[in-house]
């Protein structure tokens, strides 16, 4: 009897586990990485047994799998997953999300223009980063970076032309004159005109054709350098697709404004090219008293190669050439309005101003090559050449009534100066209006190294660049005189007989970082050198021909080693905490005294991410030993370019951002992603001291930076169906002031806070063709944008763009 039962209850055990094995279930989601809407259709299969399913609307899946199996991800237009997953009916759910492949980060990988490796790299850095991806800029046609550039926590800008042409970008209250306090790249590329001697960016790629843009701040940043306080900004161009295809772009819309854009490509075994054209044009929106166009016409052009190892190769390697041209025509001025006359008519602009021009252009060359000699070693070499040349002939100053007046104190008093502002104006004929030739030409050269080593336990990247870059200055004045209401030509000057110096530095940087896993906790320690000898050549005004008649030189040597920590650690599967701390750091020009800006920063934050959900919280304090300003008449200085010591300051603020999609609302019938950024900023002077420079003036300790707005919030957006796609942003900026002070801002230095809207809509109409249209401030809302160069500046006003896109 005993015998029997223990047979009938080994049979029930084994019965229990066979029906167990039989519902050894995996079940999880499958979403999209960028809104985290449900992918119903996905396909789910198991490596190992060929057996697969496919995800319902909610992006569900259940599929039998035993022991340790791999699932492979996959959907039409997006790129597959591999997960290993223990098959175990207890087992935690497997939440999968796809990229699309129109976001191509698997080529961008490949050609070494990513700071971070995509959104899935972003989520797993030791600091803060962000990514605005090729649908985000697609979404509404960005061509302005300062639109584009809205939705990240942490920039700060400051609008000029209302086009950003000449984009003013800071991160984490770096200053935003010309976007010089950023590290800006293209394909990792330093690309600013000459980034150590002059860095201002009176030449900023064109956004219109780039496929994302990536924000690092924190401590990961000393990876990019020279400058590290606030942060590095990369546009990554166009990658070459994966095979034969090609997208092209129309649009038209008012003040004649007209967008083509197309490039074309194809991808082999062992050859891959891409061409490109990016062309814009715009009658301009601002009103000239003789009537004229204030708009511009730019355009560019690009072409890469690549040249591969045939798969498989025992050490894979790749070749790439890149060649790139951009030519600007743009009526544009820094001459502005009193603000009696902003208050008038706001979108005029003074006969003074009927010359102004600028003429530039750009070209860009780089070569890459790229070899993996071992699995876990990569190392790549790129060597770089730009050339930038432009004349921005535009008014400086007023010679009337036995005075000259720049165009900045005419606009600030011009009661005080009734002669100065009837001659600029039409209304007087007695006297000269000075139109300076601004023309300077640019070049920048280099060749740097990167390593790359994984290990299962450690992670090195190290590199080295050596660096040139220079400047060539060499202006005159044109003396003008109002004829019935027109400019007209009197005297020309002579070339040279203003600024007529050359500038020049020469850099070694190198870096080295080291990812350490431990667990949940990562740490990435670095170490960044800075080496750079700047020079300056002045002829003078009087010796146009350079025969080094009265030469003046000037000479500054400076290096610094700028340490850096970040650390994560993993809360959960969904939440990571993180810290950062680094020093930052400026090269300090050639005046003599000034000093490398030096700071020390630090940052605490946690990011969320599960399926439709995000969120990201970040503190910062940027601590300056030393703070450098520049001298530029864009920033209502008198042009000469020199820097010079601003002492101690403080920056602190908090960045919070966040995403979800609203669609399971509606049940998935549509997805609806909502995003949210904020930031709160607070910068001030930390000592005493006097600044012939007119934003800073006498300054008190506890006085706060300019430019520099407290608030700052976007939000966004959308409902998208299969055919049809509606978004909608909205940005406000609080109050600012445009000199340094305390308390109330005074209406002759403020800068009132303004909200604008933007909308688009995108809708199918046959198989790769699709309408689309966009307007911009949607409210037609009137504001003042800036204070600066000279005047009172207005923003974009209402503005609409609509026409086809099609792709094959």
């Amino acid at each position: 009897m005993l015998r029997v039962a223990m047979r009938k209850i080994a049979f029930c055990l084994a019965s229990l586990f066979a029906v167990a094995a039989s519902n050894a279930q995996t079940v999880g989601t499958v979403s999209t990485y960028e809104t985290g809407r449900p992918l119903e259709g996905a396909t789910v299969m198991v490596a190992e047994t060929g057996q697969g399913t496919t995800t319902n609307r909610s992006g569900a899946f259940e599929i039998e799998a035993r022991g340790t199996v791999t699932l492979v991800f996959s959907h039409v237009g997006f790129q597959s997953v591999t997960r290993i997953v223990q098959g175990d009916s207890t087992g935690a759910p497997v939440d999968v999300m796809l990229l699309a492949e129109t976001s191509n980060m698997q080529e961008i990988i490949i050609e070494q223009s990513s700071m971070t490796g995509g959104l899935k790299g972003i989520r797993g850095m030791p600091g803060s980063a962000h990514l605005v991806s090729t649908r985000a800029l697609e979404q509404f046609a960005q061509t302005d970076v300062h639109r584009a550039l809205r939705a990240v926590p942490g920039v700060s800008i400051q609008e000029e032309d209302g086009y950003g042409l000449r984009p003013n970008i800071g991160l984490r209250g770096s200053g935003s004159e010309r976007s010089s306090k950023i590290t800006l790249m293209e394909d990792g590329v330093l690309v600013a005109p000459a980034p150590y001697t002059a860095p201002s960016a009176y030449y900023f790629p064109t956004i219109g054709r780039m496929s994302g843009i990536e924000i690092v701040k924190g401590a990961s940043q000393i990876r990019f350098g020279p400058l590290t306080t606030g942060g590095a900004v990369n546009l990554m161009s166009t990658p070459i697709p994966q095979r034969l295809s090609g997208r092209l772009t129309l649009l038209a819309g008012n003040e004649a404004n007209r967008l083509v854009h197309a490039n074309a490509g194809n991808r082999t075994d062992r050859f891959a090219y891409l061409f490109e054209v990016h062309q814009q044009r715009s009658d301009g929106f601002k009103e000239l008293d003789t009537g004229g166009g204030t708009g511009f016409d730019k355009n560019d052009y690009l072409a890469k190669v690549r040249f591969s190892t045939r798969p498989g190769a025992r050490i894979p390697q790749s070749f790439l050439l890149r060649a790139s041209f951009t030519d600007e025509i743009s009526d544009e001025t820094y001459l502005g309005l009193t603000a009696e006359d902003f208050g008038s008519t706001p979108l005029r602009r003074y006969v003074g101003s009927a010359e102004d021009q600028m003429a530039a252009d750009q070209h860009m060359l780089m070569a890459r090559h790229r070899i993996q000699p071992l699995e876990s070693l990569r190392v790549v070499t790129t060597a770089y050449s730009t050339a930038f040349k432009r004349n921005w002939y535009k008014l400086d100053a007023v010679a009337a009534a036995n005075e000259s007046v720049k165009i900045g104190a005419l606009l600030d008093a011009p009661l005080g100066h009734p002669a100065a502002y009837g001659l600029v104006t039409g209304q007087m004929t007695d006297g000269r209006l000075l139109v300076k030739a601004n023309n300077r030409e640019y070049s920048s050269r280099g060749l740097q190294t990167d390593f790359s080593l994984t290990r299962p336990v450690m992670d090195i990247d190290a590199g080295v660049r050596i660096h040139y870059d220079d400047m060539d200055r060499f202006q005159w004045v044109d003396d003008y005189r109002i004829d019935s209401g027109t400019m007209v030509l009197a005297s020309p000057g002579v070339k040279g007989t203003d600024s007529n110096r050359l500038e020049s530095s020469t850099a070694l940087a190198a870096y080295a970082q080291v990812l350490i896993k431990a667990g949940r906790v990562s740490f990435k320690p670095g170490l960044r050198l800075e080496s750079v000898v700047q020079r300056r050549k002045d002829f003078g005004k009087s010796d146009p021909l350079r025969e080094a008649l009265d030469v003046k030189r000037r000479r500054n040597a400076s290096t610094a080693l700028l340490p850096g920590l970040g650390v994560t650690y993993s809360i959960s599967p969904y939440m990571t905490g993180f810290a950062g701390l680094h020093k930052g750091f400026a090269p300090p020009g050639t005046t003599e005294g000034a000093r490398p800006e030096s700071s020390l920063n630090l940052e605490m934050g946690a990011r969320y991410h599960r399926g439709p959900r995000t969120f990201e919280v970040v503190g910062f304090v940027s601590d300056y030993a030393n703070l450098l300003g520049a001298d530029l008449m864009a920033s209502g200085g008198t042009g000469s370019s020199d820097l010079f010591n601003g002492g101690a300051a403080l920056v602190q603020g908090l960045e919070l951002s966040g995403s979800y999609n609203l669609g399971a609302l509606a049940d998935w019938r549509a997805s609806v992603p909502v995003a949210l950024a904020y930031t709160h900023t607070r910068g001030t002077f930390s000592s005493d001291f006097e600044s012939s420079f007119d934003p800073w003036g006498s300054v008190s300790s506890g006085d706060e930076l300019p430019y520099l707005a407290r608030n700052q919030l976007n939000a966004s957006l959308g409902v998208e169906r299969e055919r049809w796609e509606v978004a909608i942003s909205g940005f406000w900026t609080g109050a600012t002031r445009t000199v340094a002070g305390q308390g109330s801002i005074p209406d002759a230095s403020r800068i009132d806070g303004h909200f604008t809207l933007d909308i688009s809509a995108d809708v199918e109409l046959a198989g790769g063709i699709r309408a689309f249209g966009v307007i911009r401030n949607l409210t037609d809302e009137l504001y003042v944008a800036a204070r600066r160069p000279a005047g009172l500046r207005p923003g974009m006003p209402r503005s609409l763009m609509a026409g086809l896109r099609a792709s094959f």
